[in-house]
């Protein structure tokens, strides 16, 4: 432990957290049509959409079913809104739904503008739209159900051109990565696109369809004239370009040479957990640290996927180094490096690195061996889109849903790009991963590198990247030891920037006896990072800077004190969480609350407006029925206003509030967990509990003695034991 006196922070928070009575609330809402309005507007859609559906060819329909698009008005985009009922007593099947922009015909303020909402996918033969029609005009339609008519804005078909993304400027102009509304049980529908490629002479992949709850994802060959063609079947959601692999960011060549030969370490790592680090091998060059899994028939990596792959597993063991060492500080953990490369230089390059990382944490899995750290410091090129998510992100977020693993992700270097072009990488913009950018210096002023991603994500997920590390630039290379040249090097890039943050996490983890879960170190990370707001915007550092100490996060200076929380809630039984202000603090000190919460989600791909199926809905008392804002000010917003403040369905919450002392009065969290499946709400009987972690960070300037105060006032809190061995030196 270093020589000045700190606080280590409190590690049993829970005891602080129980039960609450959640108030009712909302009223009536707002209606912004009547039946008759509707019913204008509807009946001649609907009849468009019938005429389409007895129109189409069959081999673009089956079973005569067509997707059409029913978007609903702004005002009701909160999951207690969706028109369910009447499109299901009309035969109608959910497919999915995402965000869209519209100008709604009537606001409640009377105001023409722009708004976001949901454009909802469902499938039906024209006899179900006829059937939905009938009941629109139908005079006996219960109430109940004109008013769920009067949130429809409109209903249209999924026309093909909106299904097109494809890059002019693609490797592999005859072959299309194509996402179906379709499960594995959905054996027509599958058929059916099969006999369609093949009659327009394409093939699919040897590598099959992969599917996700909802969603189907195959790669064509085809003629590009036709690939129109294969938009208009009915059950395509989109059509992209098939993506490259990224690659790492360049140094000037000046700053890349080697210098200073170092020694590695002989000591085995601190503790006995695994992290899987997928990438280009690394040649044994780390024999009592890592071992390399790789598959024979994958053949040798390239010179460049091998140090690659070295340098990544470096910057993870052993850190960012200080060039005047002449050793190496020991392992927070053991690497089972996965060379998932190289791959074949076929247009599925990407999606072939994506099954063998699937493939390898799922088997970890089902041999009860889960990993606790992941790195991914790879991922396809490709254009950031708003309303769709990206065969590597929907794939990973559902393996990565159930927490047992902190997987830790590179954004990409597309930062210099212009525009769009600039956008986060997949999978970066998972919800279920620690996104990493990488701030271009380890001192004290540093901003964003420049070749690193920026955010922001969707919503939900709409910061990211989560964080930045330091990841290296031309004016600050990141030194990193490469035991093939036996020696440092100078790297720069997110691929580098990720294991440094995920470092942390296992420092954290090692330090503590592994007290606290994965999504908690995450947790953790984000409550310890450095931002201001002056200097910094979220789009490019996300929530701030991480200490590469790990150390800094488990120690506070005298005058704050941290204290981790780690609870389970269930739908249906809200909780309060004490915030711990001891009495007797001066009252006219102003005081500092930060917290972070974060939790694992299960995700419904399907829905890209409503993708996370869980959420937190979170409030901050500075006293009894007085809000303290820290997540948004308002607690019955509209849900499109709380998606760009309090971002509930959002897996990470993070703040921190000013207070004066005298304005407090037991404060403490409201926090309520909502659950949904396809954009709707869920019995609460049929939602499983949810862990969470929330950790708390209380600044007193000047207050040396507060967590004296702290523990006295609240005796059931106690602080984390941490054992560090004298010899054992804790620096990056």
């Amino acid at each position: 432990m270093a020589e000045n006196k700190r606080n280590v922070l409190i590690a049993n928070g829970h005891e602080l957290i129980g039960p609450l009575s959640w108030p009712s609330g909302g009223g009536k809402k707002w209606l912004p049509y009547t039946i008759s309005d509707v019913r204008t507007v509807l009946h001649q859609q609907l009849n468009d959409v019938t005429a389409l559906a007895n129109t189409i060819p069959s081999e673009f329909a089956p079973r005569g079913e067509i997707t059409a698009e029913v978007i609903l008005h702004p005002a009701f985009l909160a999951k207690s809104y969706f028109p369910a009922t009447i499109l299901r007593d009309s035969g109608l099947i959910i497919l999915g739904s995402r965000p869209v922009k519209i100008t709604p015909r009537k606001t409640k303020n009377d105001v023409s503008i722009e708004q976001e909402t949901a454009s909802i996918f469902v499938s039906g033969t024209a006899d179900n739209f006829n059937s939905m029609d009938n009941r629109l005009l139908a005079p006996n339609t219960t109430i109940s159900k004109q008013e769920q008519f009067a949130r429809i804005e409109s209903i249209g078909s999924y026309d093909a051109a909106q299904k097109l993304r494809i890059s002019n400027n693609t490797r592999w102009p005859d072959y299309i990565h194509v996402t179906l509304h379709a499960s594995e049980t959905d054996v027509y529908v599958l058929t059916a696109f099969k006999n369609l490629v093949e009659e327009l002479g394409g093939t699919i992949s040897k590598r099959g369809y992969r599917f996700i709850p909802g969603l189907t994802f195959v790669t064509i060959q085809i003629s590009p004239e036709k690939i129109q063609r294969i938009a208009k079947f009915t059950r395509v959601r989109l059509i992209r370009s098939l993506p490259e692999l990224q690659d790492e960011w360049k140094l000037d060549s000046r700053l890349t040479k080697s210098n200073n030969s170092i020694e590695l370490p002989v000591k085995k790592p601190i503790s006995n957990i695994k992290a899987a680090i997928f990438d280009g091998g690394i040649a044994n060059a780390f024999p009592n640290h890592a071992v390399e899994i790789s598959n024979p028939l994958h053949g040798a990596p390239s010179t460049h996927e091998l140090s690659h792959g070295v340098n990544v597993t470096s910057a993870f063991l052993y850190g960012n180094i200080d060039p005047a060492e002449s050793s190496l500080p020991t392992p927070y953990c053991f690497v089972d490096h996965y060379r998932v490369l190289p791959t074949s230089d076929s247009p599925e390059q990407a999606l072939d690195v994506l099954d063998r990382i699937i493939t390898a944490l799922r088997t970890a899995k089902i041999t009860g061996t889960p990993y606790r750290f992941a790195n991914i410091s790879m991922g396809p090129v490709t254009t950031f889109f708003d309303d769709d998510v990206h065969e590597w992100t929907s794939r990973l977020d559902t393996e990565l849903a159930d927490g047992q693993t902190l997987c830790a992700t590179a954004i990409g270097n597309n930062g210099l790009e212009d525009g769009e072009l600039a956008r986060i990488q997949p999978p970066g913009d998972a919800v279920n991963v620690l996104a990493v950018g990488s701030a271009d210096s380890s001192q004290k002023k540093w901003n964003k590198a420049p070749y690193s991603a920026v955010g922001p994500g969707r919503s939900p997920g709409y910061v990211k990247p989560d964080l930045v590390a330091f990841g290296g630039s031309n004016k600050e290379p990141l030194p990193i030891f490469n035991p093939l040249a036996n020696a440092l090097v100078g790297v720069a890039g997110t691929s580098f920037s990720t294991p440094l943050a995920l470092r942390v996490a296992a420092g954290v983890d090692a330090l503590s006896s592994s007290v606290f879960e994965p999504v908690t170190l995450q947790a953790l990370m984000i409550n310890g990072c450095e931002f201001n707001s002056r200097q910094h915007s979220r789009a490019d550092v996300g929530w701030g800077r991480v200490p590469l100490d790990a150390e800094e996060i488990l120690y506070t200076p005298q005058d704050v004190v941290r204290v981790v929380y780690q609870g389970v809630t269930r739908p249906g039984h809200p909780q309060k969480a004490i915030i711990p202000i001891p009495k007797g603090l001066p009252e006219d000190l102003k005081i500092t609350i930060g917290a972070t919460f974060c939790y694992r989600a299960p995700v419904d791909s399907a829905h890209a407006i409503n993708y996370t199926r869980a959420g937190l809905w979170v409030r901050a008392y500075k006293a009894p029925k007085k809000s303290l804002p820290l997540f948004g000010s308002g607690m019955y917003k509209t849900e499109n206003e709380l998606r760009k403040d309090s971002m509930r369905w959002d897996t990470v919450l993070h703040n921190k509030r000013q207070i004066a002392v005298k304005d407090l009065e037991n404060p403490y969290f409201h926090i309520n967990y909502q659950v949904r499946d396809e954009g709707e709400s869920v019995r609460m009987e049929d939602a499983v509990p949810m862990p969470y972690a929330l950790v708390v960070t209380i600044e007193a300037p000047g207050v040396i003695d507060l967590l004296s105060r702290v523990t006295t006032e609240y005796p059931v809190l106690n602080t984390l034991p941490v054992s560090i061995e004298q010899d054992l030196r804790l620096r990056t």
